[in-house]
C-alpha cells in the first residue's frame, strides 16, 4: 500500500513539474509578419527572401519548428543551423544536431510540415507552392545549406524544452546572399500555453 502511495505521489510531482505537460506554441503576428491561421505559422519577406516558420505541434518531446526558406533572388543563398537561436525567458538555446534529435525522437521519426500549410501558403502567396524543392541540399564542410535561386527548402529546428510559458523568439540571424554578401535576419515571436 505504501509503495502504491509513493508511486502516485511521484507521478503527481512529475506532472506538476511539467515533465508530462505538453505545450501549445502559438504565433504572434507583427506589422511585417503575416499569420498563417490553419498551420499556426508566421511568414514574411525581406530582401527577396521569404521565410515561413511553423511550430510543430505534433512534437511533444522537443520544441520543434519547420522553417521554409524561399529564394526569390537571382543568386544562391545559404544558412547554417548554428546561426539559428531560440530565446525564451532570457535563455538562448541552439538547435539540436541530427544525432541528438534521433536519440530523443527515435530513429524512425521523420520530420514533416503540417498538411494545413499548403492552404495557408496558397492564401498568402500562392506561387510559392509551385516552386521547386531539391531533394538533395548542398551542404559543405561548414554545414552550410545552400538554396538555389527560384527554389525553396525546408529545414527543421528542434530545441530542448524548458518548463516555462515565457514567450519564444525564434531568430534566423544570418541568411547569406552568396553573390552580394548581404546578410538578412528574420525574427518570429510565439506565446506558449500549457495544455
Amino acid at each position: 500500500m505504501h509503495k502504491l502511495l509513493i508511486i502516485i505521489i511521484l507521478a503527481c510531482f512529475l506532472s506538476s513539474c511539467g515533465l508530462n505537460t505538453t505545450r501549445n506554441i502559438l504565433p504572434i503576428p507583427e506589422a511585417d509578419v503575416s499569420l498563417l491561421p490553419r498551420s499556426k505559422g508566421l511568414a514574411t519577406t525581406k530582401n527577396g527572401i521569404s521565410v515561413i516558420v511553423v511550430p510543430l505541434q505534433s512534437v511533444k518531446e522537443l520544441d520543434g519548428f519547420g522553417v521554409m526558406i524561399i529564394n526569390e533572388t537571382s543568386n544562391w543563398i545559404s544558412i547554417k543551423r548554428e546561426d539559428c537561436v531560440m530565446i525564451q525567458g532570457g535563455d538562448a538555446r541552439y538547435p539540436l544536431n541530427n544525432k541528438q534529435v534521433s536519440n530523443r525522437m527515435g530513429s524512425s521519426y521523420k520530420s514533416s510540415m503540417p498538411d494545413e500549410l499548403k492552404v495557408d501558403i496558397f492564401e498568402w502567396r500562392r506561387n510559392i507552392n509551385t516552386l521547386n524543392t531539391r531533394d538533395l541540399k548542398i551542404v559543405d564542410e561548414n554545414l552550410k545549406i545552400s538554396i538555389m535561386a527560384g527554389t525553396k527548402e525546408t529545414i527543421f529546428l528542434y530545441f530542448k524544452t524548458i518548463d516555462s510559458t515565457s514567450p519564444i523568439q525564434l531568430i534566423l540571424s544570418n541568411i547569406f546572399n552568396e553573390a552580394t554578401k548581404q546578410r538578412t535576419r528574420f525574427s518570429f515571436k510565439f506565446t506558449v500555453e500549457k495544455k
